[in-house]
Protein backbone atom coordinates (compact mmCIF):
# COMPACT_ATOMS: atom_id res chain seq x y z
CA UNK A 1 0.00 0.00 0.00
CA UNK A 2 1.42 3.54 -1.14
CA UNK A 3 1.57 6.33 1.47
CA UNK A 4 -0.79 9.12 0.48
CA UNK A 5 1.46 12.03 -1.38
CA UNK A 6 3.97 9.52 -2.07
CA UNK A 7 5.42 10.62 1.48
CA UNK A 8 8.72 8.90 2.13
CA UNK A 9 10.92 10.53 4.44
CA UNK A 10 14.53 10.91 2.84
CA UNK A 11 17.35 8.23 5.05
CA UNK A 12 19.48 11.11 6.11
CA UNK A 13 22.64 8.95 4.96
CA UNK A 14 21.69 9.86 0.91
CA UNK A 15 21.84 13.08 1.50
CA UNK A 16 24.80 13.79 4.23
CA UNK A 17 27.29 12.07 2.13
CA UNK A 18 27.17 13.85 -0.89
CA UNK A 19 30.49 15.60 -1.83
CA UNK A 20 29.08 18.92 -2.69
CA UNK A 21 30.77 22.16 -1.99
CA UNK A 22 27.14 23.70 -0.40
CA UNK A 23 28.97 27.09 0.24
CA UNK A 24 28.09 27.76 -3.67
CA UNK A 25 24.16 28.22 -2.79
CA UNK A 26 23.41 30.96 -0.80
CA UNK A 27 19.30 30.06 -1.46
CA UNK A 28 17.72 26.93 -1.80
CA UNK A 29 13.96 25.63 -2.11
CA UNK A 30 13.10 21.89 -0.43
CA UNK A 31 9.68 21.38 -2.83
CA UNK A 32 8.75 18.38 -1.19
CA UNK A 33 9.63 19.04 2.82
CA UNK A 34 7.84 16.05 4.23
CA UNK A 35 9.28 16.02 7.94
CA UNK A 36 11.88 19.01 7.66
CA UNK A 37 14.93 16.61 7.71
CA UNK A 38 16.16 18.49 4.19
CA UNK A 39 15.09 21.05 5.13
CA UNK A 40 17.25 21.63 8.57
CA UNK A 41 20.05 20.00 6.73
CA UNK A 42 20.51 22.52 4.27
CA UNK A 43 19.73 25.43 6.87
CA UNK A 44 22.75 23.61 9.02
CA UNK A 45 24.76 24.15 5.86
CA UNK A 46 23.93 27.91 5.72
CA UNK A 47 21.45 27.81 2.96
CA UNK A 48 18.75 30.65 3.48
CA UNK A 49 15.80 27.37 2.96
CA UNK A 50 12.37 27.80 2.13
CA UNK A 51 10.40 25.09 1.66
CA UNK A 52 6.83 23.44 -0.01
CA UNK A 53 5.30 20.18 1.32
CA UNK A 54 1.64 19.62 0.25
CA UNK A 55 0.28 18.01 3.68
CA UNK A 56 0.56 21.82 4.79
CA UNK A 57 -0.87 23.25 1.55
CA UNK A 58 2.08 24.62 0.49
CA UNK A 59 1.82 23.03 -3.42
CA UNK A 60 5.19 23.60 -4.93
CA UNK A 61 3.61 24.15 -8.15
CA UNK A 62 2.26 27.15 -6.45
CA UNK A 63 5.93 28.30 -5.29
CA UNK A 64 7.24 30.64 -8.21
CA UNK A 65 10.53 32.57 -6.35
CA UNK A 66 14.17 32.63 -7.91
CA UNK A 67 16.95 30.17 -5.71
CA UNK A 68 20.31 29.02 -6.17
CA UNK A 69 19.16 25.14 -5.40
CA UNK A 70 16.24 23.15 -5.44
CA UNK A 71 17.11 19.74 -3.75
CA UNK A 72 14.55 17.27 -2.87
CA UNK A 73 13.50 13.60 -3.24
CA UNK A 74 9.92 13.95 -5.12
CA UNK A 75 7.24 12.04 -5.77
CA UNK A 76 7.62 9.77 -7.67
CA UNK A 77 4.16 10.10 -9.94
CA UNK A 78 4.98 13.37 -10.15
CA UNK A 79 8.78 13.47 -10.63
CA UNK A 80 9.05 14.95 -14.24
CA UNK A 81 6.74 17.58 -13.29
CA UNK A 82 9.02 18.66 -10.62
CA UNK A 83 11.88 18.45 -12.31
CA UNK A 84 10.46 20.58 -15.12
CA UNK A 85 9.12 23.26 -12.24
CA UNK A 86 12.06 23.42 -10.71
CA UNK A 87 14.30 23.89 -13.44
CA UNK A 88 12.09 27.16 -14.44
CA UNK A 89 13.26 28.57 -10.80
CA UNK A 90 17.20 27.41 -9.94
CA UNK A 91 20.11 27.42 -12.02
CA UNK A 92 20.99 24.06 -9.96
CA UNK A 93 18.41 21.35 -9.65
CA UNK A 94 18.95 17.84 -7.41
CA UNK A 95 16.43 15.36 -7.06
CA UNK A 96 16.11 11.90 -5.77
CA UNK A 97 15.10 9.12 -8.32
CA UNK A 98 14.77 5.92 -9.10
CA UNK A 99 17.13 5.05 -11.77
CA UNK A 100 15.01 3.40 -14.33
CA UNK A 101 13.63 7.05 -14.15
CA UNK A 102 15.96 7.11 -16.98
CA UNK A 103 13.92 4.53 -19.15
CA UNK A 104 10.27 4.72 -20.44
CA UNK A 105 9.66 5.41 -23.99
CA UNK A 106 7.09 7.99 -22.22
CA UNK A 107 10.07 10.04 -21.09
CA UNK A 108 12.42 9.94 -24.19
CA UNK A 109 11.28 13.27 -25.49
CA UNK A 110 11.96 14.83 -22.12
CA UNK A 111 15.35 13.49 -21.82
CA UNK A 112 16.89 14.51 -25.32
CA UNK A 113 15.71 18.03 -24.11
CA UNK A 114 16.67 17.51 -20.59
CA UNK A 115 19.37 14.82 -20.07
CA UNK A 116 20.55 15.47 -16.12
CA UNK A 117 24.41 16.44 -16.00
CA UNK A 118 24.79 14.54 -13.29
CA UNK A 119 24.63 11.40 -11.23
CA UNK A 120 25.08 10.29 -7.70
CA UNK A 121 24.38 6.92 -7.34
CA UNK A 122 23.80 5.61 -4.01
CA UNK A 123 25.93 2.54 -3.39
CA UNK A 124 22.86 1.39 -0.91
CA UNK A 125 19.86 0.90 -1.66
CA UNK A 126 17.71 3.26 1.40
CA UNK A 127 14.93 2.00 2.90
CA UNK A 128 11.94 4.85 3.08
CA UNK A 129 9.82 3.27 5.82
CA UNK A 130 12.62 1.43 7.71
CA UNK A 131 11.16 -2.13 6.87
CA UNK A 132 13.45 -2.76 4.34
CA UNK A 133 14.64 -1.66 0.39
CA UNK A 134 12.16 -1.96 -2.13
CA UNK A 135 15.34 -3.18 -4.35
CA UNK A 136 15.29 -0.50 -6.43
CA UNK A 137 18.49 1.68 -7.26
CA UNK A 138 18.59 5.04 -6.53
CA UNK A 139 20.74 8.21 -7.46
CA UNK A 140 20.80 11.64 -6.94
CA UNK A 141 20.29 13.44 -10.40
CA UNK A 142 21.97 16.67 -11.02
CA UNK A 143 21.01 19.71 -13.84
CA UNK A 144 23.45 22.31 -12.88
CA UNK A 145 26.76 24.42 -14.71
CA UNK A 146 28.95 23.78 -11.55
CA UNK A 147 31.57 21.62 -12.75
CA UNK A 148 32.24 20.02 -9.49
CA UNK A 149 28.68 18.07 -9.44
CA UNK A 150 28.25 16.93 -12.84
CA UNK A 151 29.74 13.30 -14.03
CA UNK A 152 28.67 10.32 -12.74
CA UNK A 153 29.72 9.67 -8.97
CA UNK A 154 29.03 6.85 -6.38
CA UNK A 155 27.93 7.61 -2.75
CA UNK A 156 29.72 5.00 -0.26
CA UNK A 157 27.10 4.41 2.48
CA UNK A 158 28.22 5.15 5.87
CA UNK A 159 26.39 5.77 8.83
CA UNK A 160 26.17 9.32 10.49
Amino acid sequence: MRHPNDFYPTPTWCFENLPIDWGDFATAHEAGAGDGRIVRFLENKGIETTYSEIEEGKNFFDYNEDVDLIFTNPPFSLAQEFIEHAMSLAPTVIMLLRINFLGSQKRYDFWQQFPPDGLFILSKRPSFTGKGTDSIDYAWFVWSDIEEIQGIHWIKWKQL
